[in-house]
């Protein structure tokens, strides 16, 4: 009886842990829950997993979706945040249309994955919010990002004036957000937030 209890939480741990995920999950995780690699590989051949990568599962089945790249690219580097670019297009934020897929990692990636910039920082929890399948920067942070990055003022006016428009973004936390941030983030925002006056 404690066996099937304990295969049973074990399940339901793996479950939640890849239902956040869109049903990815890593072998260290699957570890994590319990799972050894003799039971990982019956998994995968008795067809309750698929096996998409090296190290990298999925529950069977799984409904495919549209994002299922992004949130796979995100398990696969340890939890990445889509972030910058990737996040304001997803937000609806201006018309960037990246050519890369960006992430935000807390720790070095060790893994390189074409067409997927890594960019780092530890991000706070409220930097970020779930999309069901992954978690991406809110678009206060990803404003943050770009303004502090390589866009152009007039890329930035345009993410910002979207999020404006559409209810994402207020005017006052734009100005509380940047307060920390070095004179040149906040002067980009002042001149964003002025093209919208």
């Amino acid at each position: 009886m404690d066996e099937i209890r304990e295969t049973e939480l074990r399940e339901r741990a793996l479950r939640e842990r890849a239902g956040v995920q869109d049903g990815y999950f890593t072998a260290g995780q699957a570890r994590s829950c319990g799972y050894s690699a003799e039971e990982m590989a019956d998994a995968v051949v008795s067809g309750s997993w698929s096996q998409p990568d090296p190290g990298l599962f999925r529950l069977a089945p799984w409904r495919a979706g549209d994002l299922d790249e992004v949130a796979r690219c995100c398990v696969r580097l340890n939890g990445a945040v889509v972030s910058h670019q990737s996040a304001a297009e997803l937000h609806g934020l201006g018309h960037l249309h990246p050519s890369f897929l960006h992430v935000t990692a807390a720790e070095e990636a060790h893994l390189r994955l074409d067409r997927v910039a890594v960019h780092h920082n530890d991000l706070e929890l409220g930097d970020t919010e779930h999309t069901g399948a992954f978690r991406i920067t809110t678009p206060l942070r990803t404003v943050l990002d770009l303004a502090e990055g390589g866009v152009s003022q007039w890329v930035l006016d345009e993410v910002v004036g979207d999020g404006l428009a559409i209810g994402r973004l207020g005017r006052a936390e734009v100005e509380a957000g940047s307060d920390g941030s070095t004179p040149r983030v906040r002067q980009r925002l002042r001149r964003a937030l002025s093209a919208w006056a």
